[in-house]
């Protein structure tokens, strides 16, 4: 009887191991990815036109607020607060974006950027560094003043996630202190998460006040190959000279890597120089190619998707009145309506 009793029990504790063991593997499995899965949307947001996200399994919503100014040495930013009922106007636009987005479920990343109207030849936003030090004084005024206005809509609407800046390569690295005060004042008024969005390219491992943010933001236009028509297998290869920069950044302070922006067109070029516009291309004859465009999303999941240290990606660049088979979209950044849609949402799972 004694012997039966002790068999009973081994085999009932056995059982009770085994479904633990199951409860646990299944968790594991259906355990949702908590990676930011973002998506810039430049649009009218419903909740109509904002279902495909949802279906796609994006859980952010990046919105991008535009200020502007002629060229990059220019002393002024103009921006709506020029004109009092166009910036009540514009604020309240804003807010009700934000507003769809959260109530649709998303969590909303806000990145203003700065927009350079007539910049000289090869000049950007990257080179924008005021001429004299009165200009310098005009220019970090009014950024001030443009940050701070986006960080009071961004407390007042409860976004989740803000950006002090993007790709102001020279000044990132030139003015530290600039850059230090301003996160001490956005911190003031705002309670959540803040990150800068840094140049792939001779920036994001230059910066000095990674510290006082909470992501290390990066602009994620890696050049991958110098092969057009690129197989999977040789944009992942194209990564692998990447990551170790990024992992010692991460390791140097002890944040994780967020790509405030990657994108790639649906072009046979795309992995060779991912931040070319299509503008820029002087003829675009023979370029489309949706199976390039996958492969680079393919490699990305493949190499970069699983790191420990990788927060997650904001993908450049997505409309929520997209409309399929345009000549423009046929070539642009958009995934939607095209393979790269598919492999984004299986990986978005």
């Amino acid at each position: 009887m004694k012997q039966i009793l002790h068999k009973t029990i081994l085999q009932f504790t056995v059982l009770v191991l085994l479904v633990v063991i199951c409860i646990g593997i299944t968790s594991q499995r259906e355990a949702p990815s908590t990676k930011q899965k973002g998506a810039h949307v430049f649009g009218h947001l419903d909740s109509i036109n904002l279902q495909p996200f949802v279906k796609n399994n994006y859980n952010w919503i990046t919105l991008v607020p535009f200020s502007g100014q002629n060229d990059v040495d220019s002393p002024t930013l103009v921006y709506h607060r020029r004109n009092r009922l166009e910036s009540i106007r514009r604020d309240s636009v804003w807010r009700a974006q934000i507003a769809v987005a959260h109530a649709m479920g998303f969590k909303v990343f806000l990145k203003p950027h700065i927009w350079i109207h007539s910049p000289k030849e090869g000049k950007w936003r990257s080179d924008i560094y005021p001429s004299s030090e009165a200009h310098w004084e005009s220019w970090k005024k009014e950024y001030r003043d443009f940050i701070l206005l986006y960080a009071k809509i961004a407390v007042e609407s409860g976004v989740e996630l803000f950006c002090i800046g993007t790709e102001l390569s020279r000044l990132s690295v030139e003015k530290p202190e600039f850059w230090t005060a301003l996160i001490k004042e956005v911190r003031n008024i705002y309670s959540g998460k803040l990150t800068y969005a840094a140049n792939w390219m001779n920036e994001f491992e230059h910066i000095q006040f990674w510290n006082d943010l909470d992501y290390i933001g990066i602009q994620a236009y890696f050049p991958l190959t110098k092969h057009s028509s690129p197989s999977v297998k040789q944009i992942s290869e194209g990564w692998k000279k990447h990551l170790p920069s990024m992992e010692l950044i991460h390791e140097k302070f002890h944040k994780k890597i967020l790509f405030t922006e990657m994108g790639y067109k649906s072009t046979t070029d795309s992995a060779i120089k991912p931040w070319q516009w299509i503008e820029n291309y002087a003829d675009h004859k023979d370029l489309v190619s949706y199976e390039t465009q996958a492969n680079c999303y393919k490699a990305f999941f493949n190499e970069v998707w699983n790191k420990e240290w990788f927060e997650g990606v904001h993908i450049w660049q997505l409309r929520s009145d997209y409309v399929a088979a345009t000549p423009r979209s046929d070539l642009d950044f958009t995934p939607q309506g095209k393979p790269a849609e598919v492999v984004i949402a299986k990986a978005f799972e």
